[in-house]
């Protein structure tokens, strides 16, 4: 199953360049909840507000998202 999901080195470099340096911060430069962010980087699931707030920050729209294909993933060799 392919889904979209946020990119982390996309998200790194928005946070680099708005000298954001933690969750605490991006959550008070976009007024959206710091578990909302943690939430973020582990699932690297987007929301409509995550991707506003980030295309807000300067999130480059052709690299914020990456598509992962779950069948595409070789599993490991038994």
């Amino acid at each position: 199953m392919a889904q979209f999901l946020i990119s982390l080195d996309e998200l790194d470099r928005v946070k680099r360049a708005n000298h954001i340096g933690s969750t605490v911060e991006l959550a008070k430069r976009t007024n959206l909840a710091r578990s909302t962010w943690a939430r973020v980087t582990s699932t690297r699931k987007p929301t409509p507000d995550v991707l506003e707030a980030l295309a807000n920050l300067g999130a480059r729209p052709t690299k914020i998202l990456v598509l992962e294909d779950s069948a595409a993933t070789p599993l490991a060799a038994a």
